[in-house]
């Protein structure tokens, strides 16, 4: 018999569409950056978020790049899509 207390929680997230596994529940964006293969010093991170129904009315782009602050707290949920932006 499993004890499913002990089952670790797994998130499944995307960094520039690549999957990445996470074993904790929240991450700041300079490490999640780092275990996706980009340098913290180089890219920025942005949290994908989709905007369908704004980008029927404003005629953008479903989806919308929103810069993280490296010292913000992300709250992991699976599925959840972030870009690596070179600084500028």
């Amino acid at each position: 018999m499993i004890d499913l207390t002990e089952v670790e929680r797994e998130n499944k997230v995307y960094v520039n569409d690549n999957a990445i596994i996470l074993d904790k529940e929240s991450i700041k964006p300079p490490e999640l950056l780092e275990l996706a293969g980009y340098s913290s010093l180089v890219y920025d991170c942005y949290l994908v978020q989709n905007n369908e129904g704004n980008a029927k009315k404003k005629k953008k782009t479903p989806y919308e790049n929103k810069l993280l602050k490296e010292s913000r707290t992300i709250h992991i949920e699976t599925g959840m899509r972030f870009n690596a932006i070179l600084k500028q």
